[in-house]
């Protein structure tokens, strides 16, 4: 986690594997960064069964130190959060403000007080909601690596999962959504598979949403997925395209 200043990565080796202990979670992992003007959000998550499940809490820090959970943002505050400007960066302030306003649908009276359109947005939540819409649309596992347990009905790290080939590890086939989805299917033309080989790690970069990548060690159980970026979706993607 080079994107990690060693005051963050020695305070997080202290503080995750408490609040892994105080959540119950079977395991905690770092999911990522999202930039800001003034400070960056570093994110990590906890599972209690795998990371396809439903029930995932995310936490947000500064420091590595101080950490605090981000809320599960309702639909329509995921909606009111896509009318802030894309251009509009995360400043580093978890309690700026953002304001928006709804339209009046067409046909409708607007309402006597104009107040009554306008939606404040705090920056905690609208990292939340970036958040939410990234590992929705672009986190992926090798397939096979997560399955349905059959006596718990949820999904679970599979004991017997071997790991890739180097080949396989480089074919979309071979990983799939947390949703199930094949990335093939889903994400064909906006995924770029490279091996490196002084690292023996095989990456999957996305076009579309620039500062995500999934690894794996190819013939072995390691994998995992990363997003360092500033949250918002690459809308020009032709132009990124060999």
């Amino acid at each position: 986690y080079s994107f990690l200043s060693p005051e963050a990565k020695a305070a997080m080796k202290v503080i995750l594997p408490v609040l892994q202990s105080e959540y119950g979670f079977r395991k905690m992992y770092v999911w990522g960064k999202l930039k800001g003007m003034s400070a960056d959000y570093i994110i990590a998550q906890g599972v209690t069964h795998s990371l396809k499940e439903d029930g995932k809490k995310f936490f947000y820090c500064l420091d590595g130190a101080s950490w605090a959970q981000m809320i599960e943002p309702e639909p329509a505050v995921v909606e009111a959060c896509k009318m802030i400007p894309a251009t509009a960066m995360l400043t580093g302030d978890a309690a700026f403000q953002y304001t928006v306003t709804h339209e009046v649908p067409e046909g409708e009276e607007p309402p006597e007080n104009p107040e009554d359109l306008t939606v404040t947005i705090t920056e905690d939540v609208r990292a939340a909601c970036m958040v939410k819409e990234i590992d929705a649309a672009i986190a992926m596992v090798p397939v096979g690596a997560i399955i349905q347990d059959p006596t718990l009905g949820v999904p679970m790290a599979n004991s017997t999962f071997a790991g890739l080939s180097k080949q396989e590890s480089l074919d979309l086939k071979s990983w799939e959504l947390l949703a199930g989805l094949s990335a093939s299917q889903q994400l064909a033309g906006s995924l770029k598979s490279k091996h490196m080989p002084a690292h023996s790690l095989t990456v999957l970069r996305s076009l579309s949403w620039p500062g995500f990548c999934a690894f794996c060690v190819p013939s072995t159980d390691k994998w995992g997925y990363i997003y360092v970026g500033d949250g918002q979706k690459n809308s020009d993607i032709a132009f990124s395209l060999p």
